[in-house]
């Protein structure tokens, strides 16, 4: 998951949770529309399996509650996971040796962008949901080029990339967080996502050369995974003294 993504994320959770604390008591007026973020574990199913491993990564969710209360509505997902990284030290050049050593990591990962319907208990303690959708998947790897005392690489390059559409199938659990009709929730869920075929890398599919030019050898299967995810909702308030149009609540 690329610096930027892992950002957004990080933000989204500060803010749910922030919210918790700050507005969660009382539910108020609220808009048709619901933020989350989530830390997510991947694993890959079927002959998929055989060729990666788990992946870690985090999401977030935008909500447009068709029905006032909460019952329906269409969600939107992005996300991102590392299913396999390779770290090396490597000199800057030929000439100078390894008096200077840059570290060169090169990461495997899959983001996915998902859309579709989702039904759900609208309040409550606890609160079960059912989701369907289309998804996108965008298997990439890149490397990175920094220096040893610095975790972000000054220099990247894509070696390989890959798309291909899934249909995803999910449920879970929501828990309200205060009380039962805060508008914020811990969630917990699982998404199936019933990838089609595509081709990809995985640690120790690129070989660097004595020459200096590398081989990359793709693997190529169907790509069904598991979604295993933990995060946190929030129902955006409606603060404004003006009428609120029908579109947004």
């Amino acid at each position: 998951m690329t610096t930027p993504c892992r950002r957004a994320v990080h933000a989204l959770m500060l803010s749910a949770l922030a919210s918790t604390f700050a507005g969660a008591q009382s539910l108020g007026p609220t808009t048709r529309f619901t933020i989350g973020g989530n830390a997510i574990l991947s694993e890959p199913k079927e002959g998929f399996r055989q060729n990666v491993s788990n992946g870690l990564g985090g999401g977030g969710t935008v909500m447009y509650h068709l029905m006032r209360s909460g019952l329906l509505g269409l969600r939107f997902d992005a996300s991102g996971v590392a299913y396999g990284k390779e770290k090396k030290r490597v000199p800057i050049s030929d000439t100078v040796g390894s008096r200077i050593l840059l570290n060169l990591t090169t990461t495997n990962s899959i983001t996915t962008l998902s859309w579709g319907p989702e039904l759900a208990r609208p309040s409550g303690r606890i609160r079960p949901y059912v989701n369907a959708g289309y998804s996108r998947l965008f298997f990439r790897t890149t490397s990175s080029l920094g220096g040893i005392d610095s975790e972000e690489g000054s220099i990247s390059t894509t070696n390989y990339k890959d798309s291909t559409g899934a249909w995803v199938y999910g449920g879970g659990l929501r828990f309200a967080l205060g009380r039962s009709y805060s508008p914020v929730g811990l969630d917990l869920g699982l998404r199936y996502h019933r990838g089609g075929s595509a081709s990809y890398l995985r640690e120790g599919s690129i070989q660097d050369n004595t020459d200096g030019s590398v081989t990359i050898t793709p693997l190529s299967s169907r790509t069904p995974f598991v979604v295993y995810s933990i995060g946190v909702k929030f129902r955006i308030p409606f603060n404004s003294r003006k009428p609120c149009s029908r579109f947004l609540c």
